[in-house]
C-alpha cells in the first residue's frame, strides 16, 4: 500500500510534513523544544498475536455479481481446504455485518452443512468429519451491500469525466465485507474470481483472464484465474469502463487501464517507466517477477496505490498533466506499488507487527529505482526525505518498528513502518557493504518466495549469506525505538598534530530508546580537497575520537555519506560551511551546509553570499538545486506547507532583503522547472521593482509554465496591486488549465477580503456540479465570509449530503463552526446512514469521517446515537474455546506421534 495521497495515500510522511513543517525541514535537533509525544497505543492495549490458523486454505472460487445499481454483491464462493487435525468436523471464516449467507454446502456431493454467524465469523459444521489428508470444497451462497471493502462509486452527470466504478480495498482486513473468506495475511490461496457486471463494465482481478462471457441479460462475465498462491488481502477486483493500453517486458504484459475519457499520453505519463522498474527489480532482487502480467488500474475515488497481486490499484488522481508533472513526478507511487510484488505479495508478513517488511522494503527499493533512473545526488536527497519524514512522525509518538501493541492492524501503517523501515534498511546497506547488501537480499527473496515472513526471517537469511551477526543491529533498529541525537564538535591539535572530533548522543534514554552502538566514519578532508576516511564506532554518552593529522583539516564530518538514521547538530565555523557546501560528496551534506550558512546571523557575509550564488549553479541534480534556491530564497518547504491567502492576510511572506536578487532572477530562468518555482517564490518576497514585475507578469502569461511559479506570480501581481490585476484575476477564474487549479487560487483572491461581491462568488462556486478546484476554494473561504451572514450560511446545507466526500466533511466541519440552526435535520439525517466500523477508516490510521459528523451533530446541540454496545467477553467461554483449541493440538500430536512410530516400526 502507498503512502498516503501522495495509500495514498500524496503521503503519510508527506501528511506529518505538513503537521510538522519544521522539524521535516531541520537538519539538527528542533528549535522547537523537546517534543510532547502520545502513546503509540494506551497501556490498556492488549498485544496481538498471530492467528492460528483452523484450516489450510488451498483454493478461493468467487462467482459473484457485482450489481452497481443496488450496490450489491451475490453469489457463491467456494474455499477448498485441509483440515489442520485429524476428525475435524467445523472451522470458522471471518464475514462482514453486511452479508447474509443462505446456504454452505461441502464436497462434491453438496452436503447441506449447519452454520452460524456471529461477532464476525461464519462458524461452520462439516457434512462429516475430515483429516489433514483430506481436501475438502466449502461453497458459500450469500449475498448483501457492503459498506467498507468493496466500493461502488457512482457516475455523475454534473461532471461527464467521472464514470461508474467498482473496487475493492483488502488491506488491511477488509476483504471478508464482501467475501467471506479467512482474512488474515499468514495463509497463502490461489484465486479464481467469476465476475459478472453490467455491460459496458469489464473486470480486472489477479492472474490471468480465462475466459469471458456475453450475457443475455445485459451483463458480461470475466474470469479471472491466480495460479500462484496469494495472502487474501491481495484478492482484487476492479470493474469500470476501461481503455487499456498496453506495453511488454520479454513475454510480460504490461497493463495500463484508466478510464475512458484519459487519453493513452496522460496514461503513459505516470505509468510508462513501469517496464523498466520491473527490469531494474527483477535484477535487483534476483528474482524475475513471478506473476503472469502486471496490470495498474486508476479508480476513481481510490486513495493511492494498493499492491494487489499482478493487478494494482492506484488513484486517478495520479493522472496528472504535462504541466503538473514537471512539479512532481509520479515515479515513486508506481516503483513503490510495484516492488511490493516482490515484497509483500512475494514474500508477505506473517502478522502486522512486521508490516515493515511489506512496506519498508517498498519505501527503500522505490528509492533504489530513483537510485538506477536518476544517479545518486536525487537517490541521496529522497532518503533524506524519508528520514524527515520518520522525525515527523518521531514528535508525534515513538514506537519500535516491531511491535504487536495495537488496537487496529491501520495504526501500523506509519512513518515509522514506511519511512523509518526504508531507512534502517539504507543504514543496514551502509554497514554491510554493496556486495554483502545485495547478496543478503538475493538469498532472502530465493530462500522466502511464496512464504510469509517474519523480522527474523529477514535477519537469518541476511546472517547466512553475509556470515555477520546482525542480532545487535536488528535489536537496537528493529525492537527499540527512536534515534541517536548526536552533538558534535571538533578542534585542531597543533602541539601533536591531530584532530580531536567530539561526539555525544543527547538522546533522553529509556525503556524503548537506547545508547546506540553505531559503526560509522569519520572523514577528514584537507584544503585541497583530498579525503581520509576513519571507521569509528559510537558508544556511550559522550566520545572523543583523536586521529592524527599532518595538518588542520578543512573540513571534518561524521556520517558523510549519510548513512545513519540521526539528528545531528555540528558546530563549524562560516569558512569551513562554505567549503562544505563545495566539496561535501553527498548532495544531502552540501544542502545542510547551504541551510547553516542562510541562517539571518550568516547572511550579510559577503563570503556567504558569494558561496551561495556559485553554489545552486554547481548542483545537477534537480532536488539540490531546487533545494538551495530555496534556501536562499527563504521559503525552504513553502512547496509543502498549506499555502495560505494572497494577497493580504497573515500568510503574506515577510519581504526578503535585495542581497540575492539577481541570483533568484537568474533562478527563475533555469531549464529545471523545480528550481523556477522555488526561484520565482523567491523573487515574490522581493519589493517591487521592474524587472521583477516584467518576470512575474512573463511567468504568469506563459501556459507552459510550473504551476507552482504561475501561482506565485499571479499572487505577487496582486500583492503588488498592478493596475491590471483585477483583468488578470477575473481572467484567472475562467481558466479550466490543470483542472481549474489556477482558477481556484484566483477565487482564493477574489474572496479574501469580506465583501458582497466576495459572498456572491462564494455562493456561486459552492453548488455540486462547479469544478472541484472552484468548489475547494469556496469552501476555504465560506467559514471567514458567512460568519456573520446568516443567508450564506444556508448555503451549507446541500453540501452536508454532497456526493464528493471531501466537501461533504468540509460541510460538517463548517456547520459545526458556524452553527446554522437550519443544518441539524441535514446533519442527524447523514449521520443515520454514515457508515461505523472498518468503512470509517481514511487509511494509515486516519481519524474516521463520522467523526466529524459527529461533534457538528453534537455542536448544534442534536444527539449522537451511541453504537450498539459488544456484549462483554465471557471469559470463563473463552477460556473453555481455549481448552477445546489446545485438546484439539494434543490430539493431533498424538496422531502424528503414531505415525511416527508406525514408520520406525516400519509398518
Amino acid at each position: 500500500m502507498s503512502r498516503l495521497p501522495t495509500r495514498c495515500f500524496a503521503s503519510l510522511p508527506l501528511l506529518l510534513v505538513l503537521l510538522c513543517p519544521s522539524i521535516a525541514a531541520a537538519q539538527g535537533p528542533p528549535e522547537d523544544g523537546p517534543p510532547r509525544r502520545r502513546p503509540f497505543a494506551p497501556a490498556s492495549t492488549p498485544r496481538q498475536y498471530g492467528r492460528i490458523k483452523e484450516v489450510d486454505a488451498k483454493h478461493v472460487r468467487a462467482e459473484l455479481t457485482l450489481d452497481a445499481a443496488k450496490k450489491e454483491v451475490r453469489g457463491t464462493v467456494t474455499h477448498t481446504v485441509s483440515p489442520t487435525y485429524p476428525l475435524q468436523d467445523s472451522f470458522s471464516l471471518d464475514i462482514g455485518p453486511d452479508l447474509t449467507v443462505s446456504k454452505v454446502t461441502a464436497g462434491p456431493a453438496k452436503a447441506p452443512c449447519k452454520f452460524a454467524v456471529a461477532d464476525g465469523k461464519l462458524a461452520i459444521t462439516l457434512d462429516k468429519p475430515y483429516g489433514p489428508q483430506d481436501t475438502v470444497d466449502v461453497a458459500i451462497t450469500y449475498g448483501g451491500r457492503p459498506v467498507a471493502g468493496l466500493h461502488f462509486i457512482d457516475g455523475d452527470p454534473a461532471y461527464p469525466d467521472r464514470a461508474p466504478a467498482i473496487w475493492t480495498q483488502g488491506e488491511a482486513e477488509d476483504n471478508h465485507l464482501w467475501l467471506p473468506c479467512y482474512d488474515y495475511p499468514n495463509d497463502r490461496i490461489t484465486t479464481e474470481m467469476i465476475i459478472t457486471v453490467a455491460k459496458p463494465m469489464s473486470v480486472v482481478s489477479n492472474g490471468v483472464l480465462a475466459a469471458t462471457r456475453e450475457n443475455a441479460d445485459g451483463t458480461r462475465t470475466f474470469h479471472w484465474r491466480m495460479d500462484q498462491p496469494i495472502s487474501s488481502y491481495l484478492i482484487t477486483v476492479a470493474a469500470s469502463d476501461f481503455s487499456a493500453f498496453h506495453d511488454r517486458l520479454g513475454n510480460l504484459p504490461v497493463d495500463y487501464y484508466v478510464q475512458k475519457h484519459v487519453d493513452e499520453a496522460t496514461a503513459r505519463r505516470f505509468m510508462g517507466k513501469t517496464p523498466k522498474m520491473i527490469q531494474f527489480f527483477n535484477q535487483a532482487t534476483g528474482q524475475p517477477y513471478a506473476y503472469p502480467k502486471y496490470a495498474q488500474v486508476c479508480l476513481p475515488e481510490f486513495n493511492g496505490g494498493m499492491e494487489n497481486t499482478s493487478a494494482t490499484s492506484m488513484t486517478d488522481d495520479a493522472l496528472i498533466d504535462a504541466v503538473e508533472a514537471m512539479e512532481r513526478s509520479q515515479d515513486s507511487l508506481v516503483a513503490h506499488e510495484l516492488a511490493h510484488q516482490w515484497f509483500g505479495d512475494l514474500m508477505t508478513c506473517k502478522d502486522w507487527s512486521h508490516i515493515w517488511l511489506n512496506e519498508g522494503f517498498a519505501s527503500y527499493f522505490d528509492p533504489l529505482f530513483a537510485e538506477h533512473d536518476r544517479g545518486q545526488d536525487e537517490f541521496r536527497m529522497v532518503m533524506d526525505g524519508e528520514r524527515k519524514s520518520y522525525l515527523a512522525n518521531d514528535r508525534q509518538y515513538r514506537r519500535p518498528i516491531v511491535e504487536n501493541k495495537y488496537a487496529s492492524p491501520m495504526q501500523m501503517f506509519d512513518s515509522m513502518t514506511y519511512a523509518k523501515g526504508g531507512c534502517v534498511l539504507h543504514m543496514l546497506r551502509g554497514q554491510l557493504g554493496e556486495s554483502d547488501w545485495w547478496k543478503g537480499i538475493r538469498h532472502y527473496v530465493s530462500k522466502h518466495k511464496f512464504q510469509v515472513v517474519e523480522t527474523d526471517d529477514f535477519r537469518k537469511a541476511m546472517e547466512e549469506a553475509t556470515g555477520k551477526d546482525l542480532k545487535p543491529f536488528f535489536d537496537q533498529w528493529l525492537y527499540k525505538a527512536g534515534h541517536p541525537e548526536l552533538k558534535a564538535s571538533w578542534r585542531y591539535e597543533d602541539a601533536d598534530h591531530t584532530a580531536r572530533v567530539k561526539v555525544a548522543q543527547a538522546q533522553k534514554t529509556d525503556d524503548q530508546t537506547p545508547l546506540f552502538r553505531i559503526p560509522t566514519t569519520i572523514e577528514l578532508t584537507d584544503a585541497s580537497g583530498r579525503a581520509r576516511a576513519v571507521p569509528v564506532v559510537l558508544e556511550g554518552a559522550s566520545q572523543e575520537f583523536v586521529i592524527p593529522a599532518e595538518a588542520k583539516p578543512a573540513m571534518v564530518q561524521v556520517d558523510p555519506d549519510c548513512w545513519l538514521v540521526k539528528e545531528l547538530a555540528f558546530d563549524k565555523p562560516v569558512e569551513e560551511r562554505i567549503f562544505e557546501l563545495e566539496h561535501a560528496r553527498c548532495a544531502v551534506c552540501r544542502v545542510n551546509a547551504a541551510r547553516e550558512l542562510a541562517k539571518p546571523a550568516n547572511r550579510e557575509d559577503s563570503r556567504v553570499q558569494e558561496a551561495l550564488e556559485r553554489a545552486w549553479k554547481r548542483e545537477k541534480g534537480p532536488s539540490a538545486r531546487a533545494a538551495i534556491v530555496e534556501i536562499i530564497a527563504g521559503n525552504e518547504g513553502s512547496r509543502r506547507r498549506v499555502r495560505g491567502r494572497a494577497p493580504g492576510g497573515s500568510a503574506t511572506p515577510p519581504v526578503l532583503e535585495d542581497t540575492f536578487r539577481a541570483t533568484l532572477m537568474e533562478a527563475a530562468r533555469d531549464p529545471e522547472p523545480r528550481v523556477r518555482v522555488a526561484a520565482v517564490q523567491g523573487v515574490a518576497r522581493l519589493k517591487q521593482d521592474s524587472a521583477a514585475e516584467a518576470l512575474m507578469r512573463g511567468v504568469w502569461a506563459n501556459p507552459g509554465e510550473p504551476y507552482g511559479a504561475r501561482t506565485a506570480a499571479i499572487q505577487t501581481l496582486a500583492r503588488w496591486k498592478v493596475k491590471d490585476i483585477d483583468a488578470l484575476v477575473t481572467a484567472a477564474l475562467k481558466d479550466p488549465i490543470g483542472k481549474y487549479r489556477l482558477a481556484g487560487w484566483a477565487l482564493d483572491m477574489l474572496t479574501d477580503e469580506a465583501t458582497p461581491k466576495a459572498r456572491e462568488l462564494v455562493a456561486t462556486y459552492l453548488p455540486h456540479g462547479q469544478p472541484h478546484a472552484l468548489r475547494s476554494a469556496a469552501l476555504r473561504s465560506f467559514g471567514r465570509l458567512a460568519k456573520d451572514d446568516q443567508a450564506l450560511q444556508e448555503r451549507i446545507l446541500p453540501l452536508i449530503d454532497d456526493p464528493d466526500k471531501q466537501v461533504r466533511s468540509r460541510a460538517w466541519d463548517l456547520a459545526a463552526e458556524l452553527k446554522p440552526k437550519k443544518a441539524l435535520p441535514a446533519l442527524e439525517a447523514r449521520l443515520a446512514k454514515e457508515p461505523r466500523g472498518p468503512a470509517a477508516f481514511i487509511g494509515f490510521g486516519g481519524s474516521s469521517p463520522r467523526a466529524g459528523l459527529e461533534r457538528a451533530v453534537t455542536a448544534l446541540g442534536g444527539t449522537v446515537p451511541k453504537a450498539t454496545a459488544k456484549p462483554p467477553a465471557d471469559a470463563a467461554a473463552a477460556v473453555k474455546d481455549l481448552e477445546k483449541q489446545a485438546g484439539e493440538l494434543e490430539a493431533r500430536l498424538r496422531d502424528l506421534r503414531k505415525q511416527i512410530e508406525a514408520v520406525k516400526a516400519g509398518k
